[in-house]
């Protein structure tokens, strides 16, 4: 079995794979704070609930967007199973272990996660494609039909651009990230929702669709060809109100992630 960890800045995604199926996966909250220790204890709870014996892990690989939070998994990881795992760094791409490139002389400037996202959709697709990835941030990676990653644009995620609003201002309240009736708000909620779903599903669309004609100048990639594949926690908000995405998938990350493991050579990472 192989155990996986994807560590964002609001949540930390551990699955077990057995093969291509996933046999359990949970949802931690971030928090730099815990110690290794806290976190085995309360993945053993979770495992046990799931009648799953973690020391059966063969093999481990951690993805980490928080420096301070790796090394705390790999010292879990390792108590958990008795398996150092492979950290997923841009070394691994750059390297050639994948079947996926960046056009970058700063290739280690791009986030694993993307890397990830990168690998996941062109396991899925095998052609040109633009992932975008609804978390704390609001990441668009794109991956041209040679699977070279052509280019990355990133703005604030949905909750973090609603949680500054909330914050910043001394009487709007906080709302459920839902798409209004109308872009016409007559109430506080409605305006809000107004403002940032339906404004985020304009940014959404207009960036895809700058980047489709960017990435035809560049690699000759014809825009309809394009794919566009929804991931991430907050994906559901903008996914449901457009008709921009070919594919929905909140486990692409995972999905490539689980991809690279099986690709990379026994001690290589």
């Amino acid at each position: 079995m192989l155990f996986t960890v994807d560590i964002g800045n609001t949540n930390i995604v551990v699955s077990i794979f057995e093969g291509d199926d996933v046999k359990a996966s949970w949802r931690l909250a971030t928090d730099s704070n815990r110690t290794s220790d806290e976190y085995v204890a309360q993945l053993l709870v979770l495992s046990a609930k799931e009648k799953l014996d973690i020391e059966k892990c063969k093999r481990a690989i951690i993805s980490s967007v928080v420096p301070s939070l790796t090394e705390t998994f790999a010292i879990a990881v390792e108590k958990l199973c008795g398996i150092k795992p492979c950290i997923m760094t841009s070394d691994v791409m750059k390297r050639g272990l994948l079947p996926i490139g960046m056009n970058s002389s700063s290739a280690e400037e791009i986030g694993s996660d993307l890397i990830c996202d990168a690998m996941g959709a062109w396991n899925m697709y095998h052609c040109a494609n633009i992932v975008i990835d609804f978390g704390t941030a609001l990441t668009f990676t794109v991956t041209d039909s040679s699977g070279t990653i052509q280019g990355v644009s990133i703005a604030p995620g949905l909750s973090t651009a609603m949680r500054s609003l909330f914050q910043n201002t001394a009487q709007l309240p906080q709302v459920p990230l839902e798409s209004p009736a109308s872009s016409l708000g007559t109430t506080t909620m409605e305006s809000i929702q107004s403002g940032v779903v339906l404004g985020y599903k304009g940014l959404v669309e207009y960036l895809v669709s700058e980047m489709k004609k960017d990435l035809f100048h560049v690699t000759g990639d014809k825009p309809e060809e394009v794919k566009v594949i929804a991931t991430g926690g907050l994906n559901s908000v903008v996914s449901k109100i457009s008709s921009i995405f070919n594919d929905v998938d909140g486990n692409l990350t995972l999905k490539g992630l689980k991809v690279i493991a099986d690709r990379i050579i026994p001690g290589e990472c």
